[in-house]
């Protein structure tokens, strides 16, 4: 399969995402596209070195690869919460 042109459909099926997702980072500008009268077309290679550079961007160097990388701490688990107590109050 040619990568040089891939319509909203195929690019979706290689990235894993759906075509609204596509849509949303096209209007959004966080990838580039090539309008062909009223469709769009992507460049693979592309598509891929901006979604890096954002996220390089957005998360750090780091972000892509899980071992190694850092993960944001867990709320505590005796965090104060809505609490009910049933049954009679002592008296």
């Amino acid at each position: 399969m040619n990568t040089k042109h891939l319509s909203i459909k195929e690019l979706a099926v290689f990235i894993g995402v759906s075509t609204d997702t596509i849509r949303r980072a096209v209007r959004r500008g966080e990838i580039p596209a090539i309008r062909v009268k009223t469709a769009l077309r992507f460049n693979f290679q592309k598509v891929l070195t901006c979604m890096q550079r954002n996220a390089e961007a957005k998360f750090g160097a780091r972000s892509a690869s899980a071992p190694g990388g850092e993960s944001r701490p867990r709320a505590a688990r005796n965090a104060p919460g809505l609490v009910k107590h049933g049954g009679l109050a002592d008296t």
